[in-house]
């Protein structure tokens, strides 16, 4: 485990020198690109990329526990752009993925994903993602699809969806709000309500600092 903690470590630094974003957030839960699938623990948030002004992107996301510094959750995603107009289409690889369980053994997926943009105006968009995932050493597949309406004005940006998780036919809808407290640093909000099942809620509050 010292060693795959050494390997993020070096990696995320590598990435974070060649990106053209980066940012750190300290997190009361986690983060997920499937609501649901939010951790209620707290984490610091790492984030870096090559950001999106060409075809081709590069992204690091990887979750660390706050209680003793170990990594939870590590993903790499690669993206590539084939329409880049005011309707956006993007089709991405996470090559792979790792979940770190609290007893150290590591989980793997590969995940495959389709992401779109409609710009409405100068502050609405209309948004959506599907992916794929399917584990590696670990009986799990599974499809997600997400829509949802994203407002920017000044220093708040909000973003409104709708989803589906074809695991337990899972529906449900999330709001997230960020607003900019001062240069680098900003405020930002989660809520979750899945409305089916366990009908389980969750809220995040996380401090961030972008580089």
């Amino acid at each position: 485990m010292n060693k795959f903690f050494l390997i993020l470590a070096v990696a995320f630094f590598t990435f974070q020198v060649n990106a053209q974003y980066g940012s750190v957030e300290l997190s009361s839960g986690g983060f997920s690109f499937i609501p649901d699938f939010t951790s209620r623990d707290p984490h610091f948030i790492l984030r870096a990329g090559t950001g999106t002004g060409g075809r081709l992107s590069a992204h690091f996301l990887s979750l660390i526990r706050t209680d003793n510094l170990t990594p939870r959750t590590v993903i790499f995603i690669t993206r590539y752009q084939l329409i880049d107009k005011r309707f956006k289409l993007s089709v991405g690889t996470h090559l792979p993925g790792f979940q770190i369980k609290d007893d150290f053994t590591v989980d793997s997926f590969f995940g495959q994903e389709a992401l779109t943009t409609y710009r409405v105006n100068d502050k609405w968009s209309i948004r959506s993602m599907y992916l794929h995932g399917k584990g590696r050493n670990l009986d799990l597949e599974m499809n997600f699809f997400t829509s949802g309406a994203a407002y920017a004005k000044g220093k708040i940006n909000t973003y409104s969806q709708f989803w589906i998780l074809d695991l337990d036919n899972a529906v449900g809808i999330s709001q997230s709000v960020e607003y900019q407290l001062a240069p680098h640093y900003s405020l930002r909000l989660f809520a979750n309500q899945t409305l089916t099942g366990e009908k389980d809620f969750i809220a995040t509050i996380g401090l961030n600092r972008s580089f």
